[in-house]
């Protein structure tokens, strides 16, 4: 089944080893993300272990991430979850910068995530949300070495809070200024 939504954004259902694969093609966001969440919704009510193939999206925004959060807790709920596959680097550097990486929530690929998904209790609420300090994205064991191809994702996300810092600091002293 594929669907299509506006220009943007292309949907792919596909059952695969107990779960049900969804690939998105082109551009997630705001004007595009209600067909998605809609197919989605639909399983997660189910209970299904959803597999969400990023690898051939070009771009995701924040509305975006937050309704797919939403949609997986639907699915924890149910007793099935939903987990994120093979983001391109801009996708993955928004799921760096909103933590999810180190929550067993992304792989670095479909293989991966089919084998993985459903691994972890279904517990309600949002990812660290029993508490304690998540695990790096390096020592989590989710996201393999080829997906922070040698690293560099952790090495972005550590020069991440630094690079915010310095910009805050920047517009904080430019704010003075005037």
């Amino acid at each position: 089944m594929t669907v299509r939504a506006m220009p943007g954004v292309r949907v792919k259902k596909i059952a695969r080893a107990g779960c049900v694969v969804i690939a998105l093609r082109g551009e997630l966001d705001v004007c595009t993300a209600a067909v998605v969440v809609r197919a989605l919704t639909a399983l997660a009510a189910a209970g299904a272990r959803i597999v969400v193939d990023l690898a051939e999206l070009a771009f995701m925004d924040c509305y975006s991430l937050s309704a797919l959060m939403a949609v997986r807790t639907q699915a924890r709920r149910a007793g099935g979850d939903l987990v994120l596959a093979g983001p391109q680097p801009v996708v993955l550097r928004l799921l760096v910068l909103r933590d999810l990486v180190s929550h067993r929530l992304v792989f670095t690929g479909v293989d991966e995530a089919v084998s993985g998904a459903g691994s972890t209790p279904a517990a309600p609420g949002p990812p660290g949300a029993a508490g304690g300090a998540a695990a790096s994205p390096a020592r989590s064991g989710i996201v393999s070495s080829a997906l922070l191809r040698g690293g560099a994702a952790v090495r972005h996300a550590r020069r991440l809070p630094g690079l915010i810092t310095t910009a805050g600091r920047k517009r904080h002293d430019g704010a003075d200024a005037h």
